[in-house]
């Protein structure tokens, strides 16, 4: 309620010019300033203004002193100058917080997307997402079925088309040459009623009916793997998760048992059936069986030389499966899995450590384990190496080009990390012979 009081209106021309570097928006400026009441919130300005004023303080004060005085400077320049100021900062931090909540918001929507999983539907996302799996494949890499289409052949030339005029009919048909045991024709008219018409009720039928004819009479195990899976992703809500989840477990277990070997090399790469179990475990994380896949996956892993991605899938098993006997069995080798590691890699001290506090813990955990003799053999050669490395490295500093401290701390921090080292006594009277040497040298 104030009235504005006089000021000079030629130093806020000149302070504004300045602060503009004589931009015609000086004068705009001007006539707000003098507007302005002393003592009232500060002048909407836009944040463009207030920062090329914030900007120019030094020169805005030095040029007010010039025209103005001490005076009208203190009493006119000062308290808009403060106005200003306290603007263009409540403007930054408005600012700041908006980048924050921004940057926040797109970090945050990017963690919690839907990604494609395996056993989702139409481009959908799968109802039986399951939590993170270390040691697995990485989800873009995992192989998907692909939607079925009737070929260029089909559309082209009308090669290849179904007997049936519709879906039931074509169902019938199918039937009609598995009850003959025309099995390979019926898996013939079965995939042709999905490719014709993949969307009506009978599609899912004819799905499920084409694997269990690839499994069960034609022993196409690999193939009726995938019908499965196509199965299980385009028409999850018409088929029973759980029944055809372990029908793959079974078929997996038959390729992996059944492949065949050649030179010690497999016909069925490794790498296949692991990410054949990888993704059943993910669809069924609570089944019975998932224990046993997970550990033909360790192993599936070592056979390949991938140690620390198994020793990622045993850990997994031991934590998430407590109780089990495959968390019994994983309990050993990663142990196993953890030497060779060390042996690998010419017994690196930092792995050393590592494994020997592995080793440690598995055997306080379960003492009576069935290979716990073999672990206690691997944990005392790990004991043994690191004591004679801390030894050698408690001597380095027992010379002439090292202080007596330096020395004396050593030796008495190889006896708190070793004390069953047979170099304990050693150390210790040269911790005594060191000390005695001091006090001799402070009596003369």
């Amino acid at each position: 309620n104030t009235a504005p009081s006089p000021r000079p209106p030629g130093i806020f021309r000149a302070l504004t010019s300045t602060a503009y570097g004589g931009q015609l928006q000086a004068s705009r400026l001007n006539a707000r300033m003098l507007a302005h009441p002393t003592g009232s919130a500060p002048p909407n300005l836009p944040s463009a203004s207030l920062w090329r004023i914030y900007r120019h303080f030094p020169q805005i004060r030095k040029l007010s002193r010039r025209h103005c005085g001490a005076v009208e400077e203190v009493k006119y320049i000062a308290p808009f100058l403060n106005m200003i100021q306290y603007a263009a900062q409540m403007k930054y931090k408005i600012h700041r917080l908006a980048v924050v909540a921004v940057v926040f918001a797109a970090a945050f929507s990017s963690v919690t997307a839907q990604h494609r999983v395996v056993g989702s539907g139409h481009g959908g996302n799968s109802p039986w997402a399951t939590d993170h799996y270390p040691g697995f494949e990485g989800l873009d890499n995992l192989p998907t079925p692909e939607k079925k289409e009737k070929g260029w052949i089909r559309e082209w030339l009308g090669i290849g088309a179904p007997k049936g005029a519709s879906a039931s009919e074509q169902l019938a048909i199918a039937a009609k040459y598995e009850e003959k045991g025309d099995f390979k024709d019926a898996a013939e008219a079965y995939d042709k009623l999905v490719r014709e018409w993949p969307a009506s009720s009978e599609a899912a039928t004819a799905q499920f009916r084409l694997a269990t004819v690839l499994e069960n009479n034609l022993a196409e195990y690999a193939d009726a793997y995938e019908e499965y899976a196509y199965l299980l992703d385009f028409y999850p809500n018409s088929c029973d998760l759980a029944k055809i989840a372990e029908a793959q477990y079974k078929l997996v277990n038959l390729l992996h048992d059944t492949r065949k070997m050649f030179l010690g090399m497999s016909f069925t790469g490794n790498r296949e059936l692991r990410q054949s179990y990888e993704r059943i475990v993910r669809r069924t994380p609570g089944a019975d069986y998932v224990p046993q896949a997970l550990l033909k996956i360790a192993n599936l892993r070592e056979l390949d030389a991938d140690y620390e991605d198994a020793i990622q899938v045993y850990s997994t098993l031991r934590s998430r499966y407590i109780g089990t006997n495959e968390a019994r069995a994983a309990l050993y080798l990663e142990a196993k899995a953890r030497m060779w590691l060390v042996r690998r890699l010419a017994y690196n001290h930092p792995r050393c450590k590592d494994t020997e506090n592995y080793l440690k813990l598995a055997l306080r955990n379960d003492p009576s384990h069935p290979n716990a003799e073999e672990m206690r053999t691997w944990l005392k050669d790990l004991s043994s190496y690191l004591s004679e490395d801390a030894w050698k490295r408690a001597k380095f500093y027992d010379s002439r080009q090292r202080t007596r401290h330096a020395a004396i701390a050593s030796y008495t921090r190889f006896i708190a990390e070793h004390p069953d080292s047979v170099h304990v006594e050693e150390a210790r009277a040269r911790i005594a012979e060191l000390n005695g040497s001091d006090k001799e040298g402070k009596s003369k």
